[in-house]
């Protein structure tokens, strides 16, 4: 329509073409034409190849094992994709233009607000590590990677945020504490002879460390958690008997 509104503003027309010039014009025309066909056919496959970029990159980026946010200056949500939506607990559509700080843990916000302003300030990735309090579920330990994702006007408009899930790694790390807390505990129950004991030569008696005499077994109880079973060898036996026999005979021969 532009075209013939421009044709008919046109004052002067070329007249007196001849039959040569005419099918030259023709041929012209024809040759354009198919100039143009071919390059909206071009047109269309690049638009096919653009929308199957576009179609892996959204699947991509939707199911991607981390969660991805585009925030804004206020801290609004304003793109996010399905693993965010569900790390929040949140359908994705409901996200949007919500605080990504209601979802910090209470204690963690002045965590997040330091991490989202340094972003915007130092215009470079950002790392911090916080608690996420999803809709109906237990807190996440994440962490979060910031960075510029718009320059306007030279000012930061938005940023892309990466959430990622370090509850497992914070589970095992708890698991490790415990596990080194106990074994602690275990050592620190145990203890253990060393170095030279002071023993006497006749009685058997071991000196303790604030120079008072114990029976060994009394002192390997104390120092050790070795246990004792009262018993006697072959050889003690027999000299026991004998001292009992001996004894009955200097009562009998008194009597």
């Amino acid at each position: 329509m532009r075209a013939e509104t421009l044709l008919v503003k046109q004052k002067e027309r070329p007249r007196g073409l001849s039959s040569i010039d005419l099918q030259k014009i023709i041929h012209e025309l024809g040759t354009h034409q198919i100039e143009l066909a071919m390059q909206n056919e071009e047109l269309r496959d690049a638009r096919r190849e653009l929308e199957t970029s576009n179609s892996k990159y959204r699947e991509l980026y939707d199911l991607s094992p981390v969660g991805y946010f585009t925030i804004d200056t206020r801290g609004l949500i304003r793109e996010a994709n399905l693993t965010g939506a569900e790390m929040l607990g949140v359908d994705r559509q409901l996200l949007m233009e919500k605080p990504f700080a209601v979802f910090v843990a209470r204690d963690d916000i002045a965590v997040y607000e330091a991490h989202r302003k340094e972003t915007f300030k130092s215009q470079t990735r950002q790392t911090c590590e916080l608690r996420i309090k999803p809709r109906a579920a237990p807190v996440i330990y994440a962490r979060l990677q910031s960075r510029i994702a718009d320059n306007i006007d030279g000012k930061a408009g938005q940023v892309r945020t990466a959430l990622i899930d370090l509850s497992e790694r914070k589970r095992v790390e708890e698991e490790r504490e415990k596990s080194i807390l106990e074994l602690r505990a275990a050592l620190a129950k145990i203890k253990t002879l060393s170095g030279l004991l002071p023993i006497c030569a006749g009685c058997k008696m071991i000196r303790n460390d604030d120079g008072y005499w114990q029976q060994v077994e009394q002192y390997i109880t104390e120092h050790s958690d070795a246990l004792f079973s009262h018993g006697m060898c072959p050889d003690c036996y027999v000299k026991a008997v004998e001292d009992f026999e001996k004894l009955k005979r200097e009562r009998k021969a008194e009597g």
